[in-house]
């Protein structure tokens, strides 16, 4: 089976690596992974991510370039790979608090990241377990790890891009996808695939091929952009007594910070979103003026690390905030959408690339159920099961997904600009959750025990014994 993966970024090195592991026999399988960037190098104060801004997702990426993986995720590392699981470990910094604090100065609540107390709660057979925490990476960092662990698979990254995904009836091998891309030096070419993975980002094209010009289908811009970065230098001693990541609520706007990488390494990532009334041009900024506006934003918030990222940062891009909205399928006849393709999340949600990651894993274990040979086989044809492989896929992942997209909802509100009782009543509603898990939890749910619990192979074995009784009926 030929497999064409469009997008190289964190979902789609991850896909790949997936199906190489559990696909039957993996050598008479092809994957190729298509990338219209090369990326550039590691984040410092004078790099940015702007050049790749329109292949990026904000749900990914924290604003500036750097990301947080959950617990979630990073068990999803672990089962795919304990070498790679370690280099992500080793290059990123382990933020073992989420630290909530108020422009005021107030420290609102400190919230453990390991997934520990939660895994033991739901089952008790999961209280030997080391907990897992949050990872603070740079993207660019996480990325290397995976593009490593690809190429020592023997796998590469063609530097394609991929302009247009077609349904077509079947060529003589079978082969109902057909793809049109071009290379660096312009040249264009075509093939055909039987299974494309649209890991391609907010503005996916596969998803395009999928649903044309439905409107319901694009993303929507949220009012929100920030700007972001990274910081060389001296750490404050406080950074690394708190070992956490630092989320700071104010009357107009939000702002986090956090090593992305161990502490000896000296690097900050900073993030600071905000309302825009329309959505900023990204290919025309005045640099001066967002640096200018930034400043000003954030001149009365007590932090004094704020104060000190914003006067010495160099800002040299704006990143809107984009989403979509569900969509009645993530794929059909050979093509399936994956990550930020399927569904870009509020960046509030924590979750983009850890979600990522999940698909990439779900994916692969239900297409190498679907494809080898079960006594009760739900699909006879191959193509037959790909097309059950990403139906399946559907039906497990997108109600988790919804249950995240609601929760991040019911927090993006806190970003927005407000007065100042607004202001004080977020401060308050915030601190009464951290001091009162219960009352958290009847507003936004088990956070931990949902995020932090959900097994892909427990939800694909219920998926599949469902479907059998479905198909024996």
């Amino acid at each position: 089976m030929k497999i064409v993966i469009v997008g190289a970024g964190i979902t789609g090195l991850a896909t790949y690596l997936h199906l190489r592991k559990h696909l039957p026999s993996p050598l008479s399988h092809s994957i190729h992974i298509y990338e219209s960037h090369r990326s550039l190098p590691l984040q410092s104060a004078e790099t940015s991510l702007h050049g790749n801004l329109d292949e990026l997702s904000s749900s990914t990426v924290l604003v500036g370039g750097g990301l947080g993986i959950s617990p979630n995720g990073m068990r999803v590392l672990k089962d795919l790979d304990p070498d790679l699981y370690g280099a992500v470990v080793a290059q990123g910094f382990r933020a073992e608090n989420f630290i909530f604090k108020g422009a005021n100065g107030w420290t609102l609540g400190v919230q453990l990241t390991s997934d520990a107390k939660a895994r033991r709660r739901v089952n008790s057979e999961n209280a030997a377990e080391e907990g897992e925490v949050c990872i603070a990476s740079s993207r660019h960092g996480l990325w290397e790890c995976l593009k490593r662990a690809v190429e020592d698979s023997g796998g590469e990254i063609r530097y394609r891009k991929v302009v247009q995904v077609k349904r077509i009836d079947g060529n003589s091998n079978g082969q109902r996808v057909k793809i049109r891309s071009v290379d660096e030096q312009g040249s264009e070419a075509s093939e055909h695939a039987d299974l494309v993975v649209g890991a391609d980002g907010v503005k996916s094209v596969v998803r395009t091929a999928l649903f044309g010009d439905d409107e319901a289908s694009k993303p929507i811009y949220t009012g929100q952009s920030g700007v972001g970065g990274f910081i060389q230098g001296p750490l404050a001693d406080s950074i690394a007594q708190k070992r956490g990541m630092t989320f700071t609520f104010g009357p107009n706007g939000f702002f986090g910070y956090s090593p992305s990488a161990p502490i000896s390494a000296k690097t900050l990532m900073w993030w600071s979103t905000f309302e825009t009334s329309s959505l900023p041009d990204t290919k025309a900024i005045d640099t001066a003026a967002v640096k200018e506006a930034l400043v000003k934003r954030h001149e009365r918030w007590r932090d004094p690390l704020i104060q000190d990222i914003v006067q010495n940062a160099e800002v040299q891009s704006i990143y809107p905030t984009w989403v979509l909205d569900s969509l009645p399928n993530w794929g059909q006849d050979g093509m399936v959408l994956i990550g930020d393709a399927a569904h870009a999340l509020d960046p509030t949600t924590g979750q983009g690339a850890s979600q990522g990651l999940e698909d990439a894993q779900t994916l692969a274990l239900l297409l190498a159920n679907m494809l080898s040979t079960p006594t009760e086989a739900i699909a006879e044809q191959e193509s037959e099961a790909v097309d059950v492989a990403i139906k399946l896929f559907y039906e497990i992942r997108a109600p988790r997904v919804e249950e995240i997209v609601k929760r991040g909802k019911k927090m993006s509100g806190r970003k927005a600009d407000v007065g100042t009782l607004a202001e004080y009543m977020m401060y308050c509603f915030l601190w009464l959750m951290m001091k009162l898990p219960s009352i958290g939890k009847l507003i936004l749910g088990d956070v931990h025990g949902d995020l932090y619990c959900w097994s892909a192979r427990e939800e694909i074995q219920k998926a599949l014994e469902q479907s059998r009784v479905t198909h024996r009926d």
